[in-house]
């Protein structure tokens, strides 16, 4: 409405006005002033300690006044109705905010402290709105609790004048108990405090930003221990980073303590680390000594500013004498014996054997590969810790005899034996090297009909070059790198691995080889997993033999072939997608059989391509008519059978190079890769 001065009163009668409608607002008198221009002011004390006149200190609602704190202050207080304009209303610009004024900052800037009140120019005064205006200031952070609020009222409407007193400014900050961490890493998260004012809840936020800063690095029982400030400014930080001081052990009755210290590269002395020691345990669970493994923390008990791990293993009956058998596109139907102990005599080394028989290659072909049982054994044994050094070694022997896949209508018999070892590779996390020396011999005889060769129009001499066995020493380097969450059912991480084979030949051409593997996998969605894998091979030099050649098609290559079925070369290429997910509605199916928990689809897509075929060998593919290239899309079921691990079924459709050689199921144990 419109503003209309009341007419100047005599002193006397303002000043006993004044007297009288004050002291119950304001417990100091109201001061009189006179402008030169004859405006008269009424302004009211105020008192300090985040309060207004009169009233306790800023978050106190307990004082005399607190019950009429919330009505804004009428006109009448500061002229008798009688001085009121004709008509004019109970609240009026009298009682308007006029001006918000900010005195006491240096630093920060009094735009940012009009930002945090509520009151504005233009709005109604209200002395309980003020209260908690002066409560957001302090609880700005920048200021001590020293704020004083002065509302003054003149013809135009009420001035407030907030006077600030800031905190001391931050000019430095100190740290010390750092050491993983550097200095200019962790000043650097306040850098944007340096100059202003000491702000407490900035601080606090800054102090959490460098726990979490350590914790994302794996040092989760770092802490900020102790703040304290300097007259100039500094703020000082001491950091307990968390160091180990006792490794102790727990649960295990046969394995030997030095066992599964050796899986542990977590030491005591160290700065724990979480990151650090899941990988222990994950190494220690992939033992097969144990069905769990767990860690407890504990202050130590002879320095608490230290801490004792505790390493909880449940040991698992390891060794067995196992009667079983099964299914497998490639021996058919097969009964097995065999003792196996992953924690053999406690020292978590691997002994195993197995004796197998088989009936032969599922769904065989029987114009291109021999009806033949297959026999296998294998007897052998690996440490991860050879003469308790870090090197892991392991020795084997073998033999088998079955129908051959490289050679048609041959029937193959190998006999070998090898020595191993493999060192991981701490410069580079993840990364183990490995070499290999094996002798083995192989010898192959005909398992196909004379009247099956007529048909392929095979002369007996070029038969009888198919036919050739030999026997070689072979040395295989072999590099790794493995960041797998699982090794049996990975989700995430890569597995890469890079091979040469250098085979020399006794009474026989020697060659080499080299053979590079690459797989990923990746989660696209909580429970769905793209896995991808890119293969390649190639002879370096010589000539490699056609039983020990490259092939593709089968369970571990390209689906919807024999196993074979697209031929052999000296060099190749392949190439597999696939997503495996679980079957929707399987965990509530699963609660009734737990056994289905494991149960997953997959869908894929295999490509592949022979490639360098030499003269014996592209005489073999050609004589059976084996094509070179191949390409399928498929689906399959995946069970995760504990203490197994995955068996899957395909079925698989060839898109490219089809003919006589096509396969639609396909059967076997763990993941294609």
């Amino acid at each position: 409405m419109p503003m209309t001065t009341p007419p100047l009163m005599p002193l006397g009668y303002i000043l006993a006005n004044a007297l009288s409608s004050q002291p119950r607002r304001c417990s100091k008198t109201l001061v009189m002033s006179i402008l030169l221009s004859g405006t008269i002011l009424l302004s009211a004390c105020a008192n300090s300690n985040v309060s207004l006149a009169g009233e306790s200190p800023a978050g106190d609602t307990q004082g005399a006044d607190s019950q009429e704190a919330e009505v804004p202050t009428p006109i009448d207080e500061f002229a008798p109705e009688s001085m009121r304009p004709n008509g004019a209303q109970p609240y009026d610009q009298g009682l308007t905010v006029s001006q918000v004024e900010i005195g006491g900052n240096k630093l920060i800037q009094a735009d940012d402290i009009r930002d945090a009140m509520a009151t504005r120019p233009g709005a109604l005064y209200s002395r309980a709105a003020l209260q908690q205006d002066l409560r957001r200031v302090y609880d700005m952070g920048y200021f001590t609790d020293n704020i004083k609020a002065t509302p003054v009222a003149t013809s135009q409407g009420i001035v407030v004048r907030i006077e600030v007193e800031e905190n001391a400014p931050v000019t430095n900050v100190n740290i010390q108990g750092n050491s993983i961490i550097a200095d200019d890493e962790l000043i650097g998260l306040f850098k944007t405090q340096t100059g202003l004012p000491q702000n407490v809840t900035q601080i606090n936020e800054s102090i959490k930003r460098i726990e979490k800063t350590y914790a994302d690095k794996g040092y989760v029982l770092a802490k900020v221990t102790a703040i304290s400030d300097d007259p100039d400014g500094s703020i000082n930080l001491n950091i307990n980073e968390g160091k180990v001081d006792h490794i102790l052990l727990s649960g295990n009755r046969k394995t030997k303590d030095e066992v599964i210290r050796r899986q542990l590269t977590l030491e005591e002395g160290k700065i724990y680390n979480e990151t650090q020691l899941r990988e222990d345990m994950q190494r220690l669970f992939a033992t097969q000594a144990f069905s769990d493994v767990r860690r407890v923390i504990t202050p130590s008990a002879h320095d608490p500013s230290k801490f004792d791990v505790t390493v909880e293993v449940d040991e698992k009956r390891t060794s067995a004498l196992s009667l079983g058998g099964g299914l497998d596109s490639g021996t058919g139907v097969f009964g097995s014996v065999g003792f196996n102990d992953p924690n053999f005599l406690g020292r978590g080394q691997d002994f195993r054997s197995v004796f197998s028989v088989g009936s032969g290659n599922l769904y065989r072909n029987r114009q291109t590969q021999a009806n033949a049982r297959t026999y296998q054994f294998e007897v052998g044994w690996s440490t991860p810790n050879f003469l308790g050094t870090d090197n892991a070694a392991n020795t084997s022997t073998y033999g088998r005899s079955l129908a051959s896949f490289n050679v048609p209508l041959a029937i193959e018999r190998r006999f070998g034996a090898e020595v191993g070892w493999s060192r991981a590779l701490k410069s580079h996390p993840h990364t183990a090297f490995n070499i290999g020396l094996r002798g083995e011999g192989v010898k192959l005889r005909e398992g196909g009909s004379d009247s099956v060769l007529d048909d392929f129009d095979i002369s007996q001499s070029v038969r009888d070059d198919m036919l050739q066995g030999g026997t070689y020493a072979m040395l295989t380097p072999t590099i790794a790198y493995d960041t797998r969450d699982n090794r049996f059912d990975p989700t995430s991480g890569w597995l890469n691995t890079i091979g040469m084979v250098g085979a020399y030949g006794i009474g026989n051409d020697s060659y080499g080889t080299v053979t590079v593997n690459l797989r990923k996998y990746m989660k696209i969605s909580e429970k769905a997993t793209l896995a991808l894998n890119a293969q390649a091979g190639q002879t370096l030099l010589g000539d490699m033999p056609a039983f020990n050649a490259y092939r593709l098609g089968g369970t571990q290559s390209v689906r919807g072939f024999q196993e074979g079925g697209l031929g052999i070369g000296g060099g190749f290429l392949l190439g597999s997608a696939e997503v495996r997910t679980p079957f929707p509605f399987i965990e509530q199916i699963s609660q009734k059989a737990p056994i289905l928990k494991g149960l997953k689809s997959a869908f894929f897509i295999d490509a592949g391509q022979v490639l360098n075929q030499t003269s014996s060998i592209k005489s073999i593919n050609n004589a059976f008519d084996r094509n070179t290239l191949g390409v399928s899309i498929g689906a399959g079921v995946r069970m995760t059978i504990p203490g197994v691990g995955p068996i899957r079924l395909d079925y698989a459709i060839p898109i490219a190079g089809g003919g006589r050689y096509t396969r639609r199921f396909n059967f076997g144990m763990g993941q294609k890769f």
